[in-house]
């Protein structure tokens, strides 16, 4: 099972809660500054996320990605957006050679080139997004706004938590997000809010940002085709396996209005971190605990780890009595 092993590069979710406060929901959406709208990341894991994104899109292809036929120059507006990325911050891993409309793309890590002729999907064997996101680790999601809504018309994912493009294909913004159970005083959904803000907000240029988390029980990914696999294993979790057993599960969502079809894209770096390796990071051991004993239970619900978060917690609460023991006796030690 994936995870990361430069804590450096993780993108730890509960940096900006102030110590002795606990997480609630809500829309924590911030705009890129320059320097930052990069979308494109390479990790230690790249290679191995790379491998096992293939595999997924391999073993379930109508299920990991959808589209509409009408979608074609979205799709290769996305397609050069990723290659151009790619190159400007990674030029020793990725080129780029265009001779008219003929482009090669080079993968140097991978090793492997794709030859095409820009915006001819005939010269191709997969579709554009499809073909091109499957050199990068993120997953993506490409929504056009109409009658005030999004609506999901291409997306390649690989890394879902309660989603698939298969089942959400075609669905607006709120049909995608009904589940999301929490409200303003006014009586307005997080949902809403979030939906009118990206679509008033995210504009050619300004693109934006914010972090997403949950817990996965030993699995990559929950989609709605393979609960009959994940479902049961959410109560295999014991307070003696969940060190191992049970992931923070991260996205670093990015935002970007595309500037010629005017769709919406979302991009999602999704990382993984077992509860065990927080004893790297003693104080996100102890924020993610504190967090953790105090999730309102409609939340757990809505996020699907309701079954093992107690088991959870309990690891949680004997690693940190580990940590302190050990750190006190260290300190006598040293005296």
């Amino acid at each position: 099972m994936y995870k990361s092993t430069n804590l450096d590069l993780f993108p730890y979710p509960f940096r900006t809660i102030k110590e002795g406060t606990n997480y609630r929901y809500s829309n924590d959406l911030r705009k890129l500054e320059k320097g930052q709208m990069n979308c494109v990341k390479i990790t230690p894991e790249y290679e191995k996320q790379i491998k096992r994104k293939r595999e997924l899109l391999h073993e379930q292809p109508e299920v990991r990605f959808q589209s509409y036929p009408h979608t074609m120059e979205m799709q290769w507006e996305v397609a050069e957006m990723l290659i151009n990325m790619a190159v400007e911050d990674y030029p020793e891993h990725f080129q780029i050679e265009k001779n008219g409309n003929h482009w090669t793309f080079h993968n140097l890590i991978l090793n492997e080139t794709e030859s095409f002729i820009f915006g001819d999907s005939s010269s191709i064997e997969l579709e554009p997004l499809d073909l091109i996101g499957r050199h990068f680790t993120t997953d993506f999601v490409l929504m056009v706004v109409r009658d005030d809504n999004l609506y999901l018309e291409v997306a390649q994912e690989s890394y879902a938590a309660l989603f698939s493009p298969h089942w959400n294909k075609g669905m607006s913004f709120d049909e995608i997000h009904g589940p999301v159970p929490f409200v303003s005083r006014t009586g307005v959904s997080l949902t809403e809010r979030v939906r009118d803000f990206l679509i008033r907000n995210v504009l050619p240029g300004e693109p934006w940002t914010r972090i997403n988390w949950n817990l996965m029980a030993n699995r990559w990914d929950v989609n709605y085709e393979t609960f009959d696999t994940w479902g049961p294993t959410r109560f295999l979790v014991t307070p003696e396996n969940a060190g191992n057993l049970v992931r923070l599960r991260v996205e670093e969502q990015f935002f970007y209005r595309m500037p010629r079809s005017n769709a919406v894209l979302f991009v999602l770096n999704t990382q993984f971190l077992p509860m065990e390796d927080l004893t790297l990071k003693p104080e996100w051991l102890e924020q993610t605990y504190s967090i953790l004993s105090d999730i309102p239970k409609p939340m757990a619900d809505y996020k699907g780890f309701t079954p093992f978060i107690e088991p959870t917690v309990e690891y949680l609460k004997n690693l940190v009595e580990k940590v302190r023991l050990q750190t006190k006796g260290a300190t006598i030690g040293g005296l």
